[in-house]
Order: structure tokens, then sequence, then C-alpha cells
């Protein structure tokens, strides 16, 4: 699945195929999305990067894309 999409709050940038870069209108990188499947299903875990570290930060695992680009609103 290829996504990029832009909101008012965010930017998700495809990076590959199933991981996606969040960035700020400002164009600072809120985070990450990666779809990950599993036996009959997939899933998008979102994860959120700590202000001024390279630290991340687990927000959830999704059933879908929209659910996990909420996170981000």
């Amino acid at each position: 699945m290829t996504i990029t999409s832009t909101t008012s709050a965010a930017s998700f940038i495809a990076l590959r195929p199933g991981f996606w870069r969040v960035v700020h209108p400002a164009g600072h990188v809120l985070g990450y999305i990666e779809e990950a499947r599993s036996v009959g299903a997939h899933h998008f875990a979102a994860r959120r990067l700590v202000s001024n570290t390279t630290r991340l930060v687990e927000i959830g695992d999704f059933a879908s894309f929209d659910s996990a680009r909420a996170c981000f609103a």
C-alpha cells in the first residue's frame, strides 16, 4: 500500500512500501507509521519522535492507516 497524503496538521511521506514519515507543516519530523502484516490481517504501528531527540515512543497499533494518522492530528 502506497499512501502519501497531507492534512492541515501534517504530511505523510512514503519512504518505502509500508513505511511513512510524518512531517509537521513547519518541516520537522513528528514520527513514523509502519504497516505490519500478520496471518490474514495487517495493522499500522504509530511512533512519535520525542522533541529534540532521536528517541521514538510507541503510540499504538491500529487497524487502519487513517486511525494511525489521526494520532498526529
